[in-house]
């Protein structure tokens, strides 16, 4: 979209942007406003490799009216151009967003017949109608670690050079998220202190968090927020919270904890954290994640919150 002997300068410019940044949610933030600003790609998306189930799930996305945090996608040749741009660990240039909205329901309703669990109601970001798109595999020393995508409304609006930009992006943020990883996991990171107990809100209705253990789903007030790995993180902040008073952690710390079910290896701590965060900021949540320096981050509460187990499945809530 950008001519020819520009793009050097705005690839050095985008690469100044990321940078300027002290940790990887800013970095995602820079690289996608940065598609925008620089190069005029309007609509993007960022996916992460969830290595347990092997779907992408949404971390990020800019230019939709739905941000669709937590949206996955399956990897393969039958999942749409992102779920191809990752099994064949190459870029894809398309038109059939729509066709992958479609395969992308047609998986979670497989997903909920043979688990019984509720389809989560997020929603895949795209456009209604989108004629052009490119997505480039995120990767890192042969490691696929996620799909970055653009898409525009307007014909043949991708060339090969437009391509060539979004592979530049994608090792951006490839190598940020192995830097995060690799931060978070230092030794020198010890574990956030206990603060003095957090003064509770006591004001208006209570809002309810309802959580379910078998999966990690977590409901607010009834409605679908989070499952999973990242459902798991906010009820053990939560808990904290209630039980301790405390609002500042560390990301190693609490990945170490047992009851998360991270995988051994690649546990993708420090993106599932970021597409929590996130979520919680799309649903206008009363509890909000906020960093306070690399590898640490605080939980803010900010209405009465009563916290739920149900061992029903997470259909019923």
């Amino acid at each position: 979209m950008t001519e020819g002997a520009d793009r050097l300068r705005l690839v050095a410019d985008l690469s100044a942007r990321v940078g300027r940044c002290d940790d990887l949610d800013h970095v995602i933030t820079a690289c996608l406003d940065g598609l925008d600003d620089l190069f005029g790609y309007e609509h993007s998306i960022l996916l992460v490799l969830d290595d347990a189930s092997g779907r992408l799930f949404t971390v990020a996305s800019h230019g939709y009216e739905e941000a669709g945090i937590g949206s996955e996608v399956g990897v393969g040749v039958g999942q749409g151009f992102l779920g191809l741009a990752a099994s064949e660990r190459r870029p894809v240039r398309t038109g059939a967003l729509a066709r992958l909205v479609q395969y992308a329901g047609a998986a979670q309703r497989e997903y909920a017949t043979q688990t019984g669990a509720a389809i989560p109601e997020v929603n895949l970001p795209g456009l209604p109608n989108p004629q052009s798109q490119i997505a480039a595999p995120v990767m890192r020393t042969g490691e696929l670690l996620g799909v970055v995508a653009v898409e525009s409304a307007r014909g043949a609006a991708f060339g090969p050079d437009d391509e060539a930009v979004l592979e530049v992006v994608a090792q951006m943020l490839a190598g940020a998220i192995e830097e995060e990883r690799l931060s978070s996991d230092a030794p020198g990171d010890a574990p956030a202190g206990a603060t003095s107990p957090a003064a509770s809100p006591t004001a208006g209705s209570p809002r309810i968090v309802r959580f379910y253990p078998a999966d990690g789903n977590i409901f607010l007030d009834g409605d679908y927020l989070v499952k999973g790995v990242p459902g798991r993180i906010l009820w053990k902040l939560l808990h904290e919270w209630r039980d301790e008073g405390r609002t500042e952690f560390s990301n190693r710390e609490v990945r170490l904890d047992p009851a998360l079910e991270l995988p051994p290896f690649k546990d993708n701590f420090e993106s599932r954290l970021i597409l929590l965060k996130r979520r919680l900021d799309e649903r206008a949540a009363p509890v909000r994640i906020e960093t306070t320096g690399r590898g640490r981050f605080a939980l803010q509460v900010s209405s009465r919150v009563e916290l739920e187990v149900r061992d029903d499945p997470s259909g019923t809530a």
